[in-house]
């Protein structure tokens, strides 16, 4: 029994022996309800285990070998998914779990099938006791009167029932201090003096918290017990298919249609695709090219959605299930919402996003001129996206017309500004289309290889530039980071091999697998026939023209520059299921003349080093590597302000100078082309065009980029 459980539970034996029998009549039916829906799902669950399974054995690039390895990975992934902060199960529970280890690759086989059953009866159950411990202990007021402190994150599972009660005192008394500080907060911090009305803040915000924890539990156990267990099995089923690499997963068919609407250009969205992070948040996994959110230029891939705020009415993330969140943010309606981010940087804001529709003439890409001691072009380029034409039945005739093309348009506008050099801004790009990353690519190489990709089989195809010619020859860089994925990557590799152009920023996240979706379905004839379940498989690895890959390694820029994703814990390579990198025979082609690469970087280097904000960049990125790795946090609140003041002096720091550049080397317009037409658009337009030229004016990397150029122009 835990501290503070309720008398009645005591009592129980003293009630009349008729309501006593009625009301196991009702436990014993409600049992029975459970069980059946349980059984059901393991029946149905087991089903789709062995298709998924077949499946993925014939497309998949490198199928699993399902044994005891593959089974502890499933087994850590799993335990992770329900109960990554450790604030749920005791040790209890973990040593009946664990006697399924080293047996999980049995059951994916085919031979039993009882750990998915067991693990989500122990998960539901420690949920609702878990919804007991935070009611009790958000009674009454919390003592910070006396010395005590929580080391985050938890490391292992509680040992028994009162150690998670005593986690979960903590860790509540934790959120407590910090909403009361944010409360009090200024742009300084908070005053170490206790502030006087600390007990009615402690009491309404204990209150909050206790209508929050419950609204988090509510949407993890559902409405009905159909709905957690069909939520668990959508789960489970995407674990699996997680063993085989991190981008290979399964889809419901309502994930499906999210999917398919999210690149729809029909749809009213406010043009965010999300994702649940390792940390189980809701982070941004994509910008739809053209949307509110893409052109807010606020908002990153990464970004943890905090809460969404539609019609006037706000309502943290742990209180919107996931239909009313897609709901909000998409579906055919234009009100529009604001949402509530936190970065990568720690900083919290709020960016309102308009819903609309996507049209297909819509000018996504831009481009800018930074004007100095010579004119410099700028492009950004957040995603590779296409537009297909959806007319044609033979897949072999479709015509893609997407942002490689509109790269071009830009291209040509800047020409005629005299353009001594061009940055192409791929930051922060997830990738998206090889095929435009093709095209791309191409567009700045005369004619070759631009890489080459080997199926399962080990065949090995080139990929060639589709276009002779170039559209532009000139001076180069690529700006990339850590959030550099995927197809930003084949075009910065291909570049660098190419010698046609500078990497410049932080080494890239490590991605070079392509993914399709497929119809769960070993037996399946069209994609388009209906079909409740879906998978999107890893089918190639892409390969440099040199041979070397992008998988893991990622692209190491030819300059470095402070990256704030740089850390491994942001990579490809921190994901236990990614696939390994290897090495494929080197394409035939023939690379344009040695960039002065050392030359450019000296220079480069030395203008970091004495940088002020970079150096505050790198002691801000050393510093949250530790604060998010480990720290002790006090519970009491002289010491607590001490570390707040501490966290909010970094974040000020960095956010601070992110407002201002030290000198005007440059000034940012729109090209010559964009300008007079913008000088025609009505108010809310030039608005949003003037944020764009000072976040660009204010953008040190920018910046650093275009020196880099002048130095190559030895100006």
């Amino acid at each position: 029994m835990f501290i503070g459980e309720p008398a009645r539970r005591q009592t129980s034996s003293m009630q009349p022996k008729k309501q006593k029998n009625k009301r196991m009549k009702i436990i014993f039916a409600t049992l029975l309800l459970v069980n059946s829906v349980y059984s059901y799902a393991q029946s149905n669950l087991r089903s789709k285990t062995i298709v998924l399974r077949r499946l993925l054995e014939q497309k998949h690039y490198q199928p699993v070998n399902w044994n005891d390895t593959a089974s502890q990975l499933l087994y850590t992934k799993w335990l992770e998914k329900l109960d990554d902060e450790k604030l749920f199960f005791t040790q209890k529970e973990i040593a009946v779990l664990d006697g399924f280890k080293n047996k999980l690759d049995e059951e994916i086989l085919g031979n039993g099938w009882l750990f998915f059953g067991q693990s989500t009866m122990l998960y539901k159950q420690r949920l609702l006791k878990t919804d007991s411990i935070i009611k009790v202990l958000t009674q009454k007021p919390f003592d910070f009167s006396k010395p005590d402190n929580l080391t985050w994150p938890f490391t292992s599972f509680a040992a028994n029932e009162a150690e998670l009660v005593q986690r979960w005192q903590k860790y509540l008394k934790w959120q407590v201090l910090n909403q009361i500080a944010k409360k009090q907060s200024d742009s300084n911090g908070v005053s170490s003096k206790l502030p006087s009305n600390f007990p009615q803040l402690e009491t309404a915000i204990r209150s909050s918290l206790r209508t929050k924890e419950s609204a988090y539990l509510k949407n993890i156990l559902g409405n009905t017990p159909n709905q957690f267990v069909a939520e668990l099995e959508e789960k489970y089923l995407n674990t699996i298919a997680w063993c085989y690499d991190p981008h290979t997963n399964y889809m419901s068919s309502k994930k499906k249609d999210a999917f398919d609407a999210a690149t729809s250009a029909t749809e009213f969205s406010s043009g965010l695709d999300l994702e649940e992070n390792d940390d189980g948040d809701i982070a941004i996994d994509y910008l739809q090219p053209g949307s509110s959110a893409w052109r807010s230029g606020q908002l990153h891939k990464g970004d943890v959605i905090q809460s969404v705020n539609a019609g006037g009415k706000e309502k943290n993330i742990d209180e919107v299930s996931e239909e009313e969140l897609s709901d909000i943010l998409n579906g055919n309606s234009e009100s529009n919402v604001e949402i509530t981010v936190k970065s990568a940087t720690g900083e919290t804001k709020k960016v309102k996003l308009e819903k609309q529709k996507i049209t297909d003439d819509e000018a996504i890409v831009k481009s800018y001129v930074l004007h100095g001691k010579q004119n410099v072009g700028y492009i950004n380029l957040p995603g590779f996206y296409s537009r297909e034409d959806e007319t044609i039945e033979d897949e072999k005739d479709i015509k893609y017309d997407g942002c490689a093309n509109d790269v071009s348009k830009e291209i040509v506008k800047l020409k005629k500004d005299t353009i001594a050099g061009l940055i192409l801004d791929l930051r922060y790009n997830g990738g998206g289309s090889m095929w435009e990353a093709m095209q791309l690519a191409g567009i700045f190489i005369d004619v070759g290889p631009v890489a080459s990709v080997k199926e399962k089989d080990g065949k090995t195809h080139s990929l060639k530039d589709p276009n002779r010619g170039t559209i532009y020859d000139g001076p180069m860089i690529v700006l990339v980071n850590g959030a550099s994925a995927s197809a930003s990557e084949f075009v910065s590799a291909a570049l660098q091999d190419y010698n046609r152009a500078v990497i410049v920023g932080g080494t890239t996240y490590g991605k070079g697998t392509a993914q399709a979706v497929h119809p769960m379905d070993t037996n399946a004839v069209s994609k388009n026939d209906p079909y409740d379940d879906f998978v999107k498989i890893t089918e190639n690895k892409f390969y440099r023209i040199n041979g070397n890959t992008t998988q893991w390694t990622g692209v190491v820029p030819d300059i470095t520059l402070p990256d704030l994703y740089g850390d491994d814990e942001y990579k490809e390579k921190n994901n236990k299921s990614a696939l390994q990198p290897d090495k494929n025979k080197s394409s035939v082609y023939k690379a344009l003349p040695v960039l002065p690469i050392a030359n450019l970087t000296a220079k480069s280097q030395l203008r970091v080093k004495a940088n002020a904000q970079f150096n505050l960049l790198n002691n801000f990125i050393n510093w949250l590597k530790q604060y998010n790795n480990s720290r002790t946090i006090s519970l009491q609140w002289v010491t607590y302000a001490n570390q707040f003041n501490e966290a909010i002096k970094m974040y000020k720091q960095i956010k601070d100078d992110e407002k201002t550049i030290p000198n005007k080397e440059i000034f940012v317009t729109n090209n010559g082309f964009d300008w007079e037409r913008i000088s025609q658009t009505n108010l809310r337009s030039k608005t949003i065009n003037k944020s764009h030229l000072d976040n660009i004016q204010t953008d040190e990397f920018i910046l650093e980029a275009y020196r880099i150029l002048m130095d190559w122009n030895g100006k």
